[in-house]
């Protein structure tokens, strides 16, 4: 049950970043109040690195990706 809820929270998350065009930052700022849970859970996230390892997690992928286009 927590991996779908899980899932349908991005998935809901994605589908409003396609819809209304807008950067997640500014979508996240009108969901997250001051002291709010939702703003408690992504100090968490920012205080393990997550934004740090999803972004190092695109690079490796992106080299990756052409690696193996030279082949």
């Amino acid at each position: 049950m927590a991996a779908a809820m899980a899932a349908q929270t991005v998935r809901g998350a994605a589908e409003m970043v396609l819809a209304t065009g807008e950067h997640p930052a500014v979508l996240k700022d009108r969901v997250a109040s001051p002291g709010g849970t939702t703003i408690a859970g992504l100090q968490a996230l920012e205080s393990g690195g997550i934004r740090a390892a999803l972004m190092a997690a695109v690079e490796a992928a992106a080299r990756r990706s052409v690696e193996l286009g030279k082949d």
